[in-house]
């Protein structure tokens, strides 16, 4: 199953400092790009079959760390 979110930061330097850290997740057909606009970080990826995956809880808190936030609009 493919897993898409996106996140929100206040400033360009803490999006473009959670791209850059998320794009080294251990995760399956991974994708880290730039969203909507330069404070928003589009991340796709594969959902680990078979086994519990965390990536998106991993995710979340990396980003809360980094002054960021799901984005759901």
């Amino acid at each position: 199953m493919q897993v898409q979110l996106e996140f929100v930061f206040d400033t360009e330097p803490d999006a473009y400092r959670f791209l850059n850290t998320a794009k080294h997740f251990a995760a399956k057909d991974l994708i880290v790009k730039r969203g909507r606009s330069s404070q928003h970080v589009l991340i796709r990826y594969r959902y680990a079959d078979g086994e519990f995956d965390d990536t998106a809880a991993k995710l979340d808190d990396l980003a809360r760390d980094m002054g960021g936030e799901e984005f759901s609009g």
